[in-house]
C-alpha cells in the first residue's frame, strides 16, 4: 500500500511539473479588497473584528503568487466583569500564495496561502480610561478557493489562523476574508 501511494504521489508531482514549466502564463499583478472577519483570542474575552481587507499582488504562474496586503479593522466593544474594552486592530504583511486549478478551463482553483505581518491592537478600558497598544508580528497560514469570473476580475474566499509573536493579550485569531480583485 505504500509503494502504490508513493507511487500515485510521485506521479502526481511530477504531472504537475510538466504542466507548470509547459504554462506559458506571464506574470500578471492585481489589486483587490474585501471584507474580513476576525475571532481573536484574548486573554479575558474573546473580540470579533469586521475589517476592511485591501492587497496589491502578482502572479507568477497559473499556480504561485504574492501579495503585500493592509487591514484595518473597525472598534470592537467587549465586557470585562464591569469595565468594558474598546478594541481595534491595523495589519500590514506579505503573504505567499498557491494555486490549484481544479477543473479544464483553470476558472476554480484551491488557494493555500502563507505569510506575515504587523500587527497593531489598540486598547482602551473605558471605566480606567486607560489606552494602551499592542505590537508584534502575526505568521499566518490558510486556505480557501479562487474563482476567475471573466479575464480580469477574479473572487476568492479564504480561511487563515494567525498565531502572535511579542503581542501579550493576544494570542491567536482566525480570519475569514471575501475579497474580489482586478488582474491587469
Amino acid at each position: 500500500m505504500k509503494k502504490i501511494t508513493f507511487v500515485l504521489i510521485f506521479g502526481a508531482i511530477f504531472i504537475n511539473l510538466n504542466n507548470a514549466a509547459a504554462d506559458n502564463y506571464k506574470y500578471v499583478p492585481y489589486i483587490g479588497g474585501g471584507y474580513q472577519f476576525d475571532k481573536a483570542q484574548l486573554a479575558e474575552v474573546r473580540p470579533q473584528y469586521h475589517s476592511v481587507y485591501l492587497y496589491v499582488g502578482s502572479d507568477y504562474s497559473s499556480y504561485f503568487g504574492t501579495e503585500l496586503f493592509f487591514s484595518q479593522s473597525a472598534s470592537e466593544n467587549n465586557k470585562l466583569g464591569n469595565k468594558k474594552l474598546k478594541s481595534s486592530y491595523r495589519a500590514y504583511g506579505l503573504d505567499v500564495l498557491g494555486y490549484l486549478p481544479v477543473d479544464c478551463q483553470k476558472k476554480f482553483s484551491l488557494a493555500a496561502t502563507a505569510g506575515f505581518g504587523e500587527y497593531t491592537f489598540n486598547f482602551k478600558k473605558t471605566t480606567a480610561a486607560k489606552h494602551h497598544n499592542e505590537h508584534g508580528y502575526g505568521y499566518r497560514l490558510g486556505g480557501g478557493f479562487k474563482y476567475v469570473l471573466d479575464a480580469h476580475w477574479q473572487a476568492r474566499l479564504l480561511a487563515r489562523y494567525v498565531r502572535f509573536d511579542k503581542v501579550d493579550d493576544v494570542n491567536q485569531s482566525l480570519e475569514y476574508t471575501l475579497s474580489a480583485e482586478y488582474h491587469f
